[in-house]
């Protein structure tokens, strides 16, 4: 697979990943760092993540742009049944390569109730 050229194309690869749960190119797009601070967010009590949500059926994606700090900051909204879940993804040319350098959960609403 070649290299995406821009944190935008990087960003719209990692969210197709979590859907399909492809879980190397996951891996391949985070730092060590970014890696605890997922561990720690999947460890809180409470709240929905997309490591929760069954059968991701759709994501947006909205682009903030360059960042203080350097970095590209994107806001990754996943939709399933159980809900959405909205992460916060700081991207980086690290090497050559985009790396995920900083992940935050932005908000997650849990699906309304059916009516019965």
């Amino acid at each position: 697979m070649t290299q995406p050229t821009s944190a935008r194309e990087a960003a719209d690869r990692n969210a197709q990943a979590i859907m399909s749960g492809d879980l190397s190119q996951l891996v391949a797009d985070i730092t060590p760092e970014v890696l605890a601070q997922v561990m720690a967010m999947g460890a809180q009590a409470g709240g929905l993540s997309p490591a929760q949500m069954p059968n991701i059926e759709g994501y947006d994606l909205k682009d903030f742009g360059p960042q203080e700090d350097g970095g590209e900051l994107f806001h990754v909204t996943f939709r399933s049944s159980a809900g959405t879940a909205t992460l916060g993804a700081t991207w980086k040319q690290l090497m050559g390569q985009w790396k995920i350098v900083a992940v935050n959960r932005v908000s997650a609403e849990p699906a309304p109730p059916e009516a019965g």
